[in-house]
């Protein structure tokens, strides 16, 4: 485990390019609805202390009564914001390709032109893939509160840690599908990758058996997924020792937030980058199979051809 770990990181920290130029798009992407948001929010509050008394320390409390006296001007935010976040679903898919290439290409310098090329050849796939990746996690989903509602009918009458405890096991049977159905799409965008010919569906079903199979995969998304929350407790832990109390804090938490964000796309480039390193390792024929008999009758009626021209071209004996 370890050594694959270390290839892939090794491969992560050569595409710097790669990363910043994907936190870049990122940042176009959210900044439509960050402006509006800031643009309400400084509105909303011009008559009021509530953002100097929120900014140095978070109170739920008052921003729970915030939201309630201007929630309802902030519903062109929540618009636009779910829409970005479709926008940048597709947008990022579309650039999976670049990504994966470019990640298994390391060695060589990067190109702006071959990464939108395969970007844009694999697109049609991995937004197909994408659809069906969506259907499996809401498949999973409904699975999961089929669970909870059997464990919560268990856990009736119970106390408050008592419901706590029954509601554990659910929700950690959610954790495991939800994402094995997100490890399932990095093994599936990295199969149709490395054989072309391979269909949406044949790879979305070979990535499936894979990663149950092998378990490994999912062992590494893990890892992951932990080293992502301890950089998240490291940013709570500088945010509550730093503070925003002036201009300076507040740059420097501003900057400190950003690098979180890059290493969100830092993190899931590292997935890509650990499936192609496993794949090396632990390797399946995804060449579809060869079908041969059109080409073998074709051979026979040529054979045939050229028999019955040479029986009419040659004399008969004797004449």
């Amino acid at each position: 485990m370890k050594s694959i770990l270390g290839a892939s990181y090794e491969v992560v920290k050569k595409n710097w390019s790669v990363h910043l130029f994907m936190y870049l798009v990122g940042l176009l992407i959210t900044a439509f609805p960050l402006f509006l948001f800031y643009q309400i929010l400084e509105k909303e509050a011009a008559h009021s202390m509530i953002l100097n008394e929120l900014v140095p320390d978070f109170s739920f409390m008052l921003f729970s009564d915030f939201i309630h006296a201007s929630g309802k001007a902030f519903k062109p935010v929540l618009k636009y914001g779910f829409l970005m976040g479709l926008v940048g679903s597709i947008v990022y898919t579309f650039f999976s390709g670049g990504v994966i290439d470019q990640l298994a290409t390391a060695k060589e310098k990067f190109s702006v032109g071959r990464f939108f090329k395969k970007s844009a050849s694999l697109f049609p796939k991995y937004f197909m893939l994408l659809i069906l990746i969506g259907i499996l996690l809401f498949v999973f989903f409904l699975v999961s509160g089929f669970v909870y509602f059997i464990f919560a009918s268990i856990a009736n009458g119970s106390t408050e840690r008592g419901y706590v405890l029954w509601l554990t096991p659910p929700s950690l049977f959610l954790i495991v599908l939800m994402t094995y159905g997100l490890c399932i799409s990095f093994y599936a965008k990295v199969f149709m990758y490395k054989e072309p010919r391979l269909g949406i569906v044949k790879a979305f079903w070979e990535a499936f058996y894979y990663v149950f199979r092998q378990k490994q995969p999912l062992l590494y998304f893990w890892a992951t997924i932990a080293i992502g929350l301890a950089i998240l407790f490291v940013y709570l832990l500088l945010d509550k020792y730093i503070g925003m109390t002036s201009t300076l804090t507040i740059v420097l938490m501003a900057v400190f937030q950003q690098l979180f964000v890059l290493s969100k796309f830092v993190l899931k480039h590292w997935n890509y980058a650990l499936a192609l390193k496993y794949f090396e390792r632990v390797s399946i024929n995804l060449a579809p199979p060869v079908i041969i008999e059109e080409v073998f009758d074709n051979e026979i009626i040529e054979t045939a051809e050229e028999s019955d021209e040479t029986k009419l071209s040659d004399p008969e004996e004797g004449s």
